[in-house]
């Protein structure tokens, strides 16, 4: 069937008497094949029908022109008629062919026949839309790709398997090695050139091995043209060819001086940490956002209890709380500002004691604000509490002798003066029984008992404000009232290291 396509084909360009180069017809039977002369198509083949979605009604007789975008035309008219005198130039042009469906970009091979004893234009024609498109997709992503490795901050350097000379490096090598980009693309500077004296021999091993290796980074110190000295973090893969053969060694090195300088400080942090978590006298401990005890320190071991680590980690800091609701006010605190600081709240050890502690905690989560866990010191404040409340009894306890012995002072002159009125009295009282001097005795027991009556008042209102601040006293410090001799209070006293004449 093809073979009689192919000579119907042929026959029909016998319109050129014979000219043709028949063979030459066949070898581009496959393509759109058209004999154009004196602008107009002659002759087309089936294949070319196809390509311009036309019948041949609508091809042969008609100018070639027709077949051509209007934005090629004149050119390619022009080619065509200088194409017929001159050999000189290209057999080739491309051009677009408006169709039915829309645009396709044609390729034409030319070729000068005689045709009816007139030079006329053998034309193959391919449709290369697909490959030009392809072509054309693959440049826009070569450009973007440049373009990217243009504009990223790590070098990316392609090097020669067998001398490791450069064959392609991006602007960055600049900022890296402080040296212009045309120094290496000249190959005044290599890449070993910048490695720092005491990392060079395992950075020329990391080269050596990365054939073999096929994928590996290193991390090293370079020294810049300014003598600055930095890290950088060397990714190196081997590029094969279709062959299988290594075509070059793709190199991307990034400075991470800064990350390596902040890896080192937080490294330094973490000893100091742990120098810290382990050497304080306080609790020092994470636990989970459950509250299980993922790290505790010995001095938090022996504040709750526990023999070991291992039965610290099985356990939940929620069985050494005295209060639950405790630690749901700290977790909500916790939540809302990320720390404590320094909160008061009752925790217990294994053996049930009872102590109050001061914790100071914060929440730890990742870079997403996720939660991982809290950390955190406990303070045991149970001495300090106890020395706060003794202080403040001592000075309330000092206040009320204060107080009680301005008072009992007025107790005291009160009892001496009625003591004195008492004893005038008693004369007067013997004087009246004599009948001396009725009248000015009578005046002066009045003036007496007046005097006695004041004194009276002055003892009443002693006894009232000693009453007060008695009755304070043993509210404030939840006294049970009990009967006490003098030698069992003086006692007490004495066990806080009073003597001598200060209790006669």
């Amino acid at each position: 069937m093809t073979h009689q396509k192919t000579y119907d084909d042929a026959e029909k360009i016998m319109i050129c008497q014979g000219d043709i180069d028949y063979q030459g017809i066949v070898k581009h039977i496959n393509d759109g094949v058209v004999i154009i002369r004196e602008g107009i198509v002659v002759f087309a083949n089936t294949a070319f029908y196809e390509m311009a979605q036309r019948g041949p009604e609508e091809v042969i007789s008609v100018d070639f022109a027709r077949f051509i975008a209007p934005g090629n035309r004149e050119e390619v008219t022009s080619y065509l008629t200088e194409r017929l005198f001159s050999a000189g130039l290209s057999d080739r042009i491309e051009f677009v062919m408006p169709r039915t469906d829309g645009e396709a970009i044609i390729e034409m091979k030319v070729n000068v026949v005689e045709c009816g004893g007139s030079p006329a234009i053998l034309g193959a024609l391919t449709d290369i839309t697909e490959r030009r498109k392809t072509r054309l997709e693959l440049q826009r992503i070569k450009a973007r790709f440049e373009s990217i490795i243009h504009s990223m901050n790590e070098v990316v350097v392609s090097l020669s398997p067998t001398d490791y000379s450069i064959l392609a490096i991006n602007p960055a090598a600049e900022a890296l090695y402080g040296v212009p980009l045309r120094d290496f693309a000249s190959g005044e500077n290599q890449l070993m050139s910048f490695v720092h004296p005491d990392d060079r021999q395992k950075v020329h091993q990391f080269y050596r091995n990365m054939p073999e290796a096929e994928f590996d980074e290193l991390q090293y110190r370079v020294i810049s043209s300014n003598r600055r000295v930095k890290w950088v973090r060397d990714e190196g893969h081997v590029v094969y060819s279709d062959k299988g053969t290594i075509r070059r060694i793709d190199h991307v090195i990034r400075d991470i001086t800064e990350e390596k300088r902040a890896s080192d400080a937080l490294k330094l942090s973490e000893a100091r940490y742990r120098d810290f978590f382990e050497s304080t006298s306080d609790m020092a401990y994470a636990v989970t956002p459950q509250g299980d005890f993922i790290d505790i320190n010995e001095a938090g071991l022996k504040l709750l209890g526990f023999e070991s680590l291992d039965e610290a980690i099985e356990s939940n800091v929620s069985d050494s709380y005295v209060d639950l609701s405790q630690r749901t006010g700290l977790l909500e605190e916790l939540y809302e500002k990320g720390y404590v600081e320094g909160k008061h709240i009752k925790l217990k050890n294994k053996a049930g004691e009872v102590f109050e502690v001061a914790v100071t905690a914060r929440a730890k989560t990742d870079e997403s604000g996720r939660l991982l866990y809290y950390d955190g010191i406990v303070h045991n404040i149970t001495r300090a509490l106890e020395d706060q409340r003794n202080r403040v009894l001592r000075n309330a306890a000092g206040g009320l002798c204060h107080y009680l012995n301005t008072h009992l002072m007025q107790l005291s002159n009160s009892k001496d003066a009625i003591g004195e009125e008492i004893e005038s009295l008693g004369t007067l009282i013997e004087e009246h029984a004599r009948g001396e001097n009725p009248r000015e005795t009578a005046e002066r027991m009045k003036e007496i008992v007046e005097s006695m009556q004041f004194f009276h008042a002055g003892v009443s209102e002693a006894y009232k404000k000693i009453s007060e601040v008695t009755m304070a006293f043993n509210k404030a410090f939840l006294y049970r009232e009990e009967s006490y001799l003098t030698s069992t209070i003086l006692d007490i006293f004495k066990a806080y290291g009073y003597e001598g004449d200060d209790l006669k």
